[in-house]
């Protein structure tokens, strides 16, 4: 799913206007019951709803919906904020489509003393429909006064399409305490880059796809390189296993995983591993893991090093299709050429994680001689050791890019909406997921789903899609069972069959 720019989307609608000849209030109609289908289901009929508007396109939708609650039968006020002395087209006319009953309800806010004569309780939702996404600077005066009131009242709120005062393209860390703090906000058609940074947690901390109908193929057109991964499109990506085949047709996984007193790194990784379609895999780590395997996970093979506290030599590396590094292996000298033995000497698929990407910082010459494709797959912290410090996530967000594109790698930024940065510069947000994998162990699960995915024989780009989107779908999945305070990586490991399933029928 495309992810486009507040002005591109300005685009899609007058496109969409002239190609499915509506007029602009009929768009906005639409919208306002695709909402106001969303907000009945999400409302108690018996709580009172607040609809704040401004005189704007978004003010408008605010309007509409309004209207349609209140033909609904819910109790509705609508408070609309005078910030500027002219509504736009549209809005006027909502305005005018408003009931005597609801006029008689409506409350005008022209001064910031206005304000204070509202009273918003727990009992209240309010709809913020201020302003859109046509800003590009803090909101002021009685906006901000407005937006103030609101924040600091008990009341649940939706935003419509944006919360009031967020710039959807770029950062608003300066002023986020000017923009509505939304309980929900409902994007209408396609997700805000701004809605998928961490900086912007308190102000959409969820948000729902609402589609309004807007031209597919005007979406289609606009030049983006920001994509949101849904279900359906990382469906697409997947190859059944053919009738015909062995587990030689599925490769062979090297994993270097582990070291003294930290087995447990590699029995995740390895598991999930050959859970996610490797034919065979050989574990390669010191004595206490290989024995610790052998009895954990008999499927894999192990290949014990000559040290016994952590791993100092590669090995032959000519009969396996795909490397995995770094979970639990420390960053010992020995390691750390073993890891540089391996660069220098495998030409198939690598993917390097945990300890293998703390060594990389520490020898920042060695990416330049990174594989083609190979996958790097660091928390921030790691990131920012690799690439250096950011002002704010958009500016981290611009260095992923830039890191990925300059070394040819293919960079999973591990966050909330994981970022899965590709050599063209192009970066797609991961949907799956939740906090039940704030973990031990959870980068370990999603190393070995992707050496199984590179191993089975996925190119980089789909196994690093397909492993970032069924490991936050397995967690999901434990979340329908459990408390994500008790979940363990192991009990996400094991929903690994079942999110493949999901993935691979739709049910």
């Amino acid at each position: 799913m495309n992810i486009l720019s507040s002005s591109q989307i300005k685009t899609v609608d007058a496109l969409t206007i002239e190609r499915q000849a509506i007029s602009s209030t009929d768009l906005m109609e639409r919208a306002a019951e695709r909402c106001t289908d969303i907000i009945s289901r999400e409302i108690p009929f018996e709580a009172p709803i607040v609809v704040c508007c401004g005189k704007g396109n978004n003010g408008g939708d605010g309007l509409a919906i309004a209207r349609l609650l209140k033909a609904r039968g819910y109790a509705i006020t609508v408070i609309l904020v005078h910030h500027t002395e002219r509504f736009s087209d549209d809005a006027q006319i909502n305005f005018g489509r408003l009931s005597s009953e609801l006029k008689a309800n409506l409350v005008e806010i022209r001064s910031e003393k206005d304000i204070d004569r509202i009273e918003l309780t727990e009992r209240h939702t309010v709809i913020d429909a201020l302003l859109g996404t046509g800003i590009n600077k803090p909101m002021t005066g009685i906006l901000k006064a407005m937006a103030g009131k609101i924040n600091t009242s008990p009341c649940h709120v939706i935003s419509i399409d944006v919360p009031s005062g967020l710039l959807t393209d770029g950062s608003s860390a300066e002023f986020t305490e000017s923009c509505v703090h939304a309980d929900l906000v409902l994007s209408l058609q396609l997700p805000k880059l701004a809605y998928l940074m961490p900086e912007n947690r308190s102000i959409v901390p969820d948000f729902r796809i609402v589609d309004i109908g807007l031209d597919e193929h005007a979406i289609a057109e606009q030049k983006s390189v920001y994509y949101y991964a849904v279900e359906k499109e990382i469906r697409a990506l997947l190859t059944p296993r053919n009738k015909f085949s062995h587990k030689g047709t599925y490769g062979h996984a090297l994993l270097f995983a582990g070291s003294k007193g930290k087995p447990g790194a590699a029995i995740i990784a390895a598991e999930a591993c050959l859970r996610s379609g490797a034919g065979l895999l050989t574990v390669h780590s010191t004595q206490q893991v290989t024995g610790i395997l052998s009895f954990r996970l008999p499927e894999a093979m192990t290949q014990t090093d000559e040290h016994d506290s952590f791993i100092t030599s590669c090995g032959n590396l000519e009969t396996c299709r795909a490397i995995g590094f770094g979970p639990g292996t420390g960053t010992a000298e020995e390691t750390q050429h073993t890891l540089k033995s391996v660069i220098q000497q495998f030409r198939g698929n690598l993917v390097i994680d945990a300890d293998g990407l703390n060594i990389l910082s520490e020898n920042k010459t060695w990416l330049e001689f990174l594989p083609a494709g190979t996958i790097l797959t660091p928390h921030p912290k790691e990131f920012e050791r690799l690439a250096g410090s950011f002002e704010n996530d958009f500016d981290r967000l611009q260095k992923a890019k830039h890191f990925s594109t300059r070394h040819g790698c293919i960079l999973i930024l591990k966050d909330t909406y994981t970022h899965v940065c590709m050599p063209d510069g192009s970066v797609v947000f991961n949907s799956t997921g939740n906090p039940g994998l704030a973990k031990g162990g959870s980068g370990d699960c999603l190393t070995g789903i992707i050496l199984g995915l590179l191993t089975r024989g996925y190119a980089p780009a789909k196994a690093a899609l397909i492993g970032t989107y069924i490991h936050g779908m397995a967690a999901d999945l434990c979340a329908k069972d459990m408390s994500m305070e008790s979940i363990l990586i192991s009990d996400v490991t094991g929903k690994l069959p079942a999110a493949f399933k999901v993935l691979e029928t739709g049910m």
